[in-house]
């Protein structure tokens, strides 16, 4: 068998096509008791954060259900806002996890960029009864959801003046609005760090929130820092042949402005239900933030808190580790886009000649057990249980088919 790493992305796949992606998942049959689960949880979800918190994250009305909906949104459609956004990408990655969806055959450990690490988590413990899997998936899922949205009640992030970006309009007329985090690429880690070193003296509160690449990375902060920022170093961008965006996310994920929110959510742990702990973890899950694989976690949910709100990506660092300690040949990615793969190969550099990338082909397979039980063990709010051990599990093999 061929050793396998499974990939998982982050929001930087919340494309245009996401949405009628997840609502062909919606309308397949075989999918029915996965998406009622979902549907269920996100009522669980809007009756938890209350109409006031709702009418605030979404000012312009939002049903959580929305995203279930059969019917196509208009071309180019984007989610709303990054919490409506990383219930796309979560929903879209555990559906493919089912455990009546065939498998990859050979697979050694996971990994998950940013938001992918829960469905890492979920496809690590290899679980084999529907009615484990989707009562995993609903902690997930509120987990996902209450920390996105304390996330941007906390935030605290300031509005721009109208002024700046017509400013920024003027010279780049393309891509997201000005907000919490910026992509750059074309340019080094020292030479931005220097920048942003330079930047922060002068009283800006920027970070690289992720190092996707040795030539990409994402600034994270206050819109009008990061706004003052590309302005005061526009010229040096152009001259090093570095290309400046602002991305769509509206919260600065891997950075300290999320702290006060990791902080928040163990509040709402009582809500989210019970989670694995890494001794559960049949398969290594690798972390983000440095080099290490989270069986030997106490706690995944204060993992997922620092490492999706606060802690920045090493990228490069990671995934070198991840396929050196489980000697990976191939690399199957679960999407929803093709950002974390091409990361991936950019960090390997000549080492991933060796590698074989994929993209993951689902396919249903035979009824998994629990399935007639699945929707009568769910768990609900509450259960906060949790078996959160800290010695290694060995990885054991599991229920994966090839693929082929």
């Amino acid at each position: 068998m061929v050793r396998t790493l499974l990939l998982f992305d982050g929001l930087g796949s919340t494309n245009e096509e996401l949405l009628p992606e997840l609502r062909a998942l919606r309308a397949s049959p075989e999918n029915a008791t996965y998406f009622q689960v979902v549907s269920d949880t996100l009522d669980e979800i809007a009756a938890y954060l209350g109409p006031p918190t709702l009418k605030s994250l979404f000012p312009d009305g939002f049903d959580l259900r929305g995203l279930l909906k059969t019917t196509s949104e208009p071309s180019g459609s984007q989610p709303s806002n990054s919490l409506a956004a990383g219930l796309h990408v979560f929903t879209y990655q555990a559906c493919h996890l089912q455990p009546t969806r065939r498998h990859e055959d050979g697979a050694v450990a996971s990994l998950g960029h940013s938001i992918g690490l829960p469905a890492a988590i979920i496809a690590s413990m290899q679980l084999r009864r529907m009615d484990e899997f989707i009562e995993t998936v609903a902690s997930f899922l509120r987990l996902v959801a209450i920390s996105l949205a304390r996330g941007h009640q906390l935030a605290g992030m300031t509005a721009l003046e109208g002024g700046m970006v017509d400013r920024y309009r003027a010279k780049i007329r393309r891509g997201s609005n000005p907000g919490p985090m910026a992509s750059v690429t074309g340019m080094s880690r020292d030479e931005l760090s220097d920048l942003i070193a330079e930047s922060t003296r002068n009283g800006k509160s920027l970070s690289v929130g992720l190092a996707n690449s040795p030539s990409s990375h994402v600034l994270s902060g206050p819109a009008k820092d990061l706004l003052e920022f590309y302005f005061s170093y526009a010229e040096r961008f152009e001259h090093a042949g570095a290309s400046w965006s602002f991305l769509s996310n509206t919260i600065p994920f891997h950075s300290q402005h999320l702290g006060p929110t990791a902080a928040r959510v163990d509040e709402d742990r009582h809500f989210i239900g019970r989670l694995p702990g890494g001794d559960e973890l049949r398969l290594p899950v690798y972390a983000t933030d440095t080099p290490r694989n989270l069986q030997g976690s106490t706690d995944l949910v204060a993992e997922f808190l620092q490492q999706v709100l606060v802690r920045p990506i090493e990228w490069e660092l990671v995934t070198r580790h991840a396929m050196t300690a489980s000697a990976v040949e191939r690399v199957v990615d679960y999407g929803p886009g093709a950002a974390a793969r091409r990361f991936t190969r950019e960090c390997l550099g000549d080492a991933a000649r060796g590698v074989r990338f994929a993209a993951v082909r689902p396919s249903v397979a035979s009824g998994a057990s629990g399935g007639q039980r699945a929707m009568s063990t769910l768990s609900r709010p509450g259960r906060t249980a949790q078996r959160n051990g800290s010695r290694p599990v060995p990885p054991l093999s599991g229920p994966y088919g090839d693929g082929r």
